[in-house]
């Protein structure tokens, strides 16, 4: 154990993580460094997820930094005379650490020569996938748990077509993870990650873009529906056919970020739609790591839609919208 601790001491430069290793070891807690560091956080379709604190098994500032160096050096193997050009997506929601571990990964495509969309701010992770697609990048990373209890956090991988990785992408970079475990000598400098002229901020024209997509799907199903961007752009009258109709319903909508990222979005998406405005979960709307009402913050949890449902009683409407807190699963529900 001592070689193990020894060597996460070695590795880890950051003094929170290092000081917890440090006192488990002062302390005798052999149980506890065993489960933190005898074993890796494993990579998988799933990419990475767990509980933030210090160990090789755990989500930190030191599996971030290994997770990326080992992706950017498969995306290089991968595709060796584009993948510096092509370049990944960033982004990261609200969770605590979520925003310097979306700096940690940029550094570590930067350090090896490979361009950076970095989203600035807080946005949903479908933005990332979305933005892979129209950007043609070689891969997205987007820092986030999804609907995990407050303590965890993650670091979703999305393939150059856009969709979460499979197999055999998922063991390729895990290997590739396991041979770039020593940090590059910029791996912890994040204070000009911004500045570099590797990185670039694409996020409203993304989001721009993703909205304007959102439009091309609201049609009238009597008429065909565009198979393209290009054919919904230039049937864009055809398209928002229904917009005038949504904008003349009496229905109401409650809606629930979850304490998510999900608010923002969401009233743009409505308005894009033509829909009056939702009447939100004010409880639940900002972002807020803590996840004060919701211990589970996932829609399909029993309970979780509990306030949802209490503001659309109140407020005399019979539908519920939500999404998780990172707002890449939606839920309805019909009184």
């Amino acid at each position: 154990m001592d070689s193990l601790v020894a060597e996460w001491l070695r590795l880890d430069q950051n003094p929170e993580t290092r000081a917890e290793i440090e006192e488990l070891s002062r302390s005798g807690k052999e149980e506890e460094l065993r489960t933190r560091l005898a074993d890796r956080i494993e990579f998988g379709t799933a990419c990475l997820r767990g509980r933030m604190e210090a160990g090789f098994s755990r989500m930190n500032d030191l599996t971030i930094i290994q997770a990326s160096q080992g992706l950017c050096a498969y995306i290089l193997q991968q595709n060796p005379d584009t993948a510096q050009d092509e370049g990944v997506v960033i982004g990261h929601d609200h969770r605590y650490n979520s925003e310097r571990w979306a700096l940690l990964t940029a550094r570590a495509f930067i350090a090896k020569g490979v361009k950076v969309y970095l989203h600035r701010g807080l946005v949903h992770t479908p933005l990332v996938p979305f933005s892979v697609g129209r950007l043609r990048a070689a891969c997205g990373v987007m820092i986030t748990a999804s609907h995990n209890p407050k303590n965890d956090n993650g670091y979703k991988v999305y393939w150059q077509n856009a969709v979460q990785i499979i197999n055999p992408h998922d063991k390729g970079i895990a290997e590739a993870i396991k041979a770039n475990l020593e940090p590059n000598p910029s791996a912890w400098s994040i204070d000009d990650v911004t500045e570099s002229p590797l990185c670039f901020d694409k996020t409203e024209e993304m989001t721009e873009l993703y909205l304007d997509q959102v439009s091309s799907q609201i049609h009238d199903k009597s008429v065909n529906a565009p198979s393209t961007m290009l054919d919904a752009t230039l049937t864009g009258r055809t398209c928002r056919s229904l917009q005038p109709l949504n904008a003349s319903t009496d229905l109401k909508f409650v809606f629930t970020a979850m304490h998510g990222v999900g608010y923002k979005i969401a009233v743009k998406a409505i308005e894009t739609a033509g829909f009056k405005p939702f009447i939100a979960v004010q409880a639940q709307q900002e972002p807020d790591p803590e996840f004060p009402t919701v211990p589970f913050p996932n829609p399909e949890e029993k309970g979780a839609l509990n306030l949802a449902i209490e503001e659309a009683n109140k407020q005399g409407t019979d539908y519920v919208f939500a999404v998780d807190p990172d707002a890449d699963r939606f839920a309805a529900v019909e009184k």
